[in-house]
């Protein structure tokens, strides 16, 4: 699936295009979510000079993902769904080029923190990935990206976020 986004683009428009894609190919959100990640990598990837580093890849994910940022809430309607947003962005480190340095020194990391950040990918999506690929769910590079030092340190950051908050939530109780 190629989708072209110009200025004159209407999310809506590219939301049910896309909406018509995975009926007729009998998709999920999830493979609509992938699919739609590979076509912003694809975008961001023409812009990347060769080599680019960490800070200037996150940063035109940022600028990218922020104006599809629209089109991934109407795809993944539930939680679960959002999981595609997660295994686009594992594919699109280990399948593009361009993309091959955010493999090493935290890169992955990094582009999971800069969706969290800027809300594309919720605490919820992240913890639920992050339980599939414990479960041993995922191919070799997704489970190599998992299991580095700097994604589970974010992880754990996640956890404890998050059972900070249920423990500030019962005490208001």
């Amino acid at each position: 699936m190629v989708l072209e986004h110009t200025k004159g683009d209407s999310l809506k428009n590219l939301a049910i295009e896309v909406n018509s894609y995975k009926f007729s190919q009998n998709a999920t959100y999830v493979d609509c979510c992938t699919a739609t990640v590979l076509a912003c990598a694809d975008l961001i990837a023409e812009r990347l000079p060769a080599g680019s580093g960490v800070a200037k890849v996150c940063g035109e994910v940022k600028k990218e993902f922020g104006e599809w940022g629209e089109l991934f809430e109407k795809l993944a309607p539930r939680t679960q769904d959002a999981i595609g947003i997660v295994e686009g962005v594992e594919r699109m480190v280990a399948e593009n080029a361009k993309f091959a340095g955010m493999r090493q020194g935290g890169g992955f990391r990094f582009l999971l923190q800069t969706l969290y950040d800027d809300e594309v990918l919720s605490e919820g999506v992240l913890l639920l990935w992050a339980e599939k690929r414990a479960a041993g769910e995922g191919g070799e590079t997704a489970l190599e990206l998992f299991n580095q030092k700097s994604t589970q340190d974010f992880l754990d950051w996640l956890n404890e976020d998050e059972e900070s908050d249920e423990e500030s939530g019962e005490e208001s109780d």
